[in-house]
């Protein structure tokens, strides 16, 4: 009996002591080396792939990196009126430091062209400079998810054509981006009618409001999902 009475003080210890401790959690936003276990994402673009219209806490990257619910750390490196000619030039510099050898994934999402084309240059010649960032990218790394391009309410018809041509050059994908998210999949999103009625757009009807890039986020997410099988 007294041997059973132990037991059951043992028992009684041990249920009322601290539960088993929990790993913590990753954290993969600190300065220096990436913990094992995190994802390495680049934001690279434009003013879209920036976030500018958007609240703080509303910027497409941090809409991302929360949906995607996948410890990383994030870096943005976009800037409003970037061309896609000039994100390949600035690449070797902005985007290649941050690659990390190891991590679970890196993973550049990008957004820009359409500044390309209000410069002057053909959708040819753009989709070139994708095309080629692309390459760069792969042969570092990185994985590439890219998103077509917002129509521009301000673009007179021959620029709009252009433009119209260099999405149809990323949804086609000879560039061999690791996924498209298309952003013609959601109507509302490309009208370029409306879209001070739409909730989606800021008041300068170019950019994104927090609405319209979760419409984006949404659509971004369905890509990384796709290439992202870990």
């Amino acid at each position: 009996m007294p041997r059973f009475l132990r037991l059951l003080g043992l028992l009684a210890c041990l249920l009322a002591g601290p539960t088993m401790a929990q790993a913590p959690p990753l954290v993969c936003d600190s300065a220096g080396g990436l913990p094992t276990g995190c994802g390495n994402i680049v934001f690279d673009g434009d003013s879209i792939s920036a976030g500018v219209g958007s609240s703080p806490s509303q910027h497409p990257d941090v809409q991302f990196l929360k949906a995607l619910d996948r410890p990383s750390r994030l870096t943005n490196v976009a800037v409003g009126g970037r061309p896609a000619s000039e994100c390949l030039r600035l690449f070797p510099s902005l985007v290649m430091p941050h690659y990390v050898p190891g991590a679970r994934f890196n993973l550049i999402v990008f957004h820009a062209g359409d500044n390309d084309i209000a410069q002057g240059r053909d959708s040819i010649g753009t989709y070139k400079a994708f095309t080629a960032y692309v390459a760069a990218a792969h042969r570092q790394g990185w994985k590439v998810i890219v998103s077509t391009e917002l129509p521009r309410p301000d673009f007179p018809p021959s620029r709009e054509a252009e433009l119209d041509n260099y999405n149809l050059s990323l949804i086609a994908n000879l560039a061999g981006a690791d996924v498209v998210a298309d952003l013609g999949e959601t109507p509302r999103l490309v009208a370029p009618q409306g879209r001070r009625e739409s909730g989606l757009y800021a008041p300068d009807t170019v950019h994104l409001n927090d609405a319209g890039y979760g419409e984006m986020t949404h659509l971004l997410l369905e890509a990384a999902r796709a290439v992202l099988s870990d």
